[in-house]
């Protein structure tokens, strides 16, 4: 079992003798505010209470403090909160900007909100609806907030990506060139890059993705099979979605001495379950699982952030230590507006040079502002869980059910509960697994990287502070990351059988402009707190979206059926899909209905790193033993984990 969830007083010594595996604290001492830094300190066991959360029913429904933020923030709290006053971060986060007000001269969205409108793809769906059949879970918000994570209505084609035409999300697409002999990335500056911006002003054009005819690292051409320059180059480009900003003050709260000691990177720890399949030695050291802390530098984000190496969790690689590059990031390269952290505009793609097209002094927004708008992010809380998780016993079909789907997802619910009611003592306080709500039965072992409960230590915030320390914080995250399986660097055409229909099966991408330790397989587990109220789109792209006319598709094992066709229309059917993205699909099925590797055609390079069929290909994600035992789930069981995931 994984037991490294060192007591605090053992990390603190750690941490002061410099023995956190060359992390350090950064510009300040952990515990002590450091106002760009924003470190946090180790939390007091004497002090340990729950997260006070926002009534379910209210959360995310309205853009204000009542609906928005923890319901013990005081008035002045409440003020960073009020849509009506010009001068308050929520207000900036929702209003349309304006070129004179610096937006440009190349842009994704004019405002924060635009890369936030989830909740208007689920209005749009319940009235696009043929006849009305789609009828949403009432749980699920309609109002867009900085809650709600990025839209998605369909793939996005770049080819006809234009100035009347963005592309079908509110996400982004990074490009660039990956060297896979040097693991450096061009992001082609001169193109625009790394950066896609979608809109511009009118005297500028917007960012094309340039062909591989006129870039100098594919000067020599490329070859047919893997798509590799004479230079080493490989075209990179990928899509990012932005999460909902559920809870990210508590993620700053928790101690980084509580992220190290959950990591495994060497699989080197295993864990308990009662669930078939038992993990393959022959394929993974133990339980597969081996995730592995970030970590960067906030000096390379924004002036003035602190040039230490330190433990980094923000971002969906988990590649920011600090939540204030996000604001930075986000209102300099998706609004175009710039700041002092970020005094200078994108860079000009070749057709924009020597137009004239910025026409506002940098920086264009005070520190102020983009502080502030940190300040914002910290005080939005989470929603209170479905009432069903917390029933000491289940009242109703739909508690058994959530209660069962938690138990398989692999949580101690004994503990959990006790650690989110005011009042109750904490069942089993100071064991490592019990602090952490997982059960010594771990069923699927979805809880190895999607960890119930963190706790929070010191905040480092000034404004909000109280609210966000010394909490039991149900991230259902570890703020890690790890290996989500890649396609190897191969044309599509060069793989039999051919790349699986519908959504990409390949997680993997290598436009990475600054990701720190994290390689194009890796990614951060995202929190799940708050799933079942944002609803789809999910993963790092927003590829499995939610469009009842123009649906997408996948395909899905369970116990009776081996890669069965997905249509995704509903929620249910989105999480299904997610779930089975976690890795690649099921070898195909013999005369038995048993997957069988013996049925995997060979890739045109009969090597085994172009195999994306077996069982044991290199190219499965952590996730492989957790997955098997998903797909020998009936379709009834499945479908209880995907009534707990909807109760967060």
């Amino acid at each position: 079992m994984k037991t490294r969830f060192l007591m605090h007083s053992a990390l603190a010594t750690l941490a002061a003798a410099g023995c956190t595996g060359g992390i350090t604290g950064g510009a300040g001492d952990p515990g002590t505010e450091d106002d760009l830094a924003g470190i946090a300190g180790p939390s007091d066991p004497d002090a340990l209470r729950p997260v006070v959360r926002v009534p379910r029913a209210l959360f995310g429904a309205r853009n204000d403090a009542e609906h928005l933020t923890y319901p013990e923030a005081t008035p002045a709290e409440r003020r960073f909160l009020d849509p009506e006053d010009p001068n308050s971060p929520l207000h900036f986060f929702i209003t349309i900007h304006t070129q004179e007000e610096g937006v440009g001269p190349m842009f994704n969205q004019p405002r924060c909100l635009g890369c936030h409108l989830n909740s208007d793809d689920i209005e749009r769906n319940q009235s696009e609806a043929l006849g009305g059949l789609w009828s949403p879970p009432a749980d699920l918000n309609f109002e867009s907030t900085p809650v709600s994570r990025a839209g998605r209505q369909g793939v996005t084609d770049y080819s006809e990506i234009s100035r009347s035409q963005p592309p079908p999300t509110a996400s982004f697409t990074l490009f660039g060139d990956f060297n896979v002999i040097t693991g450096r990335f061009d992001p082609l500056t001169q193109f625009g890059g790394p950066i896609q911006h979608v809109r511009s002003v009118p005297l500028c054009e917007i960012d094309t993705i340039p062909p591989e005819s006129i870039d100098p690292n594919f000067a020599g051409g490329a070859d047919p099979v893997t798509g590799i320059s004479d230079l080493g180059f490989v075209r990179a480009v990928g899509e990012r979605a932005a999460p909902p900003y559920i809870g990210r003050g508590l993620m700053e709260a928790v101690y980084a001495g509580d992220i190290l000691a959950n990591e495994d990177p060497e699989d080197v720890e295993g864990s308990t379950s009662s669930l078939p399949p038992s993990p393959d030695s022959r394929l993974c050291a133990n339980d597969c699982i081996s995730g592995r802390h970030n970590e960067n530098r906030a000096d390379l984000a924004f002036v003035g952030g602190d040039s230490e190496v330190r433990l980094s969790r923000f971002g969906l690689r988990a590649a920011g230590p600090t939540l204030l590059q996000f604001d930075v990031g986000g209102t300099q390269g998706e609004i175009g507006l710039t700041s002092p952290f970020l005094p200078t505009e994108q860079p000009l793609n070749q057709d924009n040079q020597g137009r004239g097209c910025d026409i506002v002094p940098d920086p264009e927004l005070t520190a102020e502002t983009v502080e502030n708008l940190r300040t914002l992010l910290r005080l939005l809380g989470i929603p209170d869980v479905a009432s069903e998780l917390l029933e000491l016993t289940p009242s109703t079909p739909l508690a058994a059910d959530i209660q069962a789907g938690a138990r398989l997802f692999g949580v101690d619910l004994e503990a959990f509960r006790s650690r989110m009611v005011p009042g109750m003592t904490p069942t089993n306080f100071g064991d490592p697994d019990a602090d952490r709500g997982i059960a010594a039965d771990r069923k699927l072992n979805c809880v190895g990287c999607h960890v119930p409960i963190m706790r929070t230590g010191k905040s480092p915030a000034r404004v909000g502070g109280e609210l966000l320390s010394n909490r039991w914080a149900p991230l259902f995250s570890d703020l890690l990351i790890h290996d989500m399986g890649k396609f190897p660097f191969v044309r599509p055409e060069a793989l039999r059988p051919a790349p699986y229909p519908g959504i990409s099966r390949n997680l993997a991408d290598f436009a990475l402009p600054d990701q720190g330790r994290a390689m194009g397989n890796e990614w951060r587990t995202p929190p799940l707190m708050g799933i079942g109220k944002t609803g789809a789109p999910f993963l790092h792209d927003a590829r499995v979206f939610l469009n009842v006319l123009r649906p997408a598709e996948t395909v899905a094992s369970y116990a009776d059926e081996v890669n069965e066709r997905l249509v995704i229309t509903t929620l249910d059917e989105a999480l299904l899909a997610a779930i089975e993205l976690h890795d690649l699909p099921s070898p195909p099925a013999n005369a038995h209905g048993e997957p069988d590797d013996a049925l995997c055609p060979r890739p045109t390079l009969d090597i085994a790193e172009y195999d994306i069929c077996r069982r044991s290909s290199p190219n499965r994600s952590e996730a492989k033993n957790v997955m098997e035992r998903w797909r020998r789930l009936s379709r009834e069981e499945q479908l209880q984990v995907v009534k707990f995931l909807e109760a967060l």
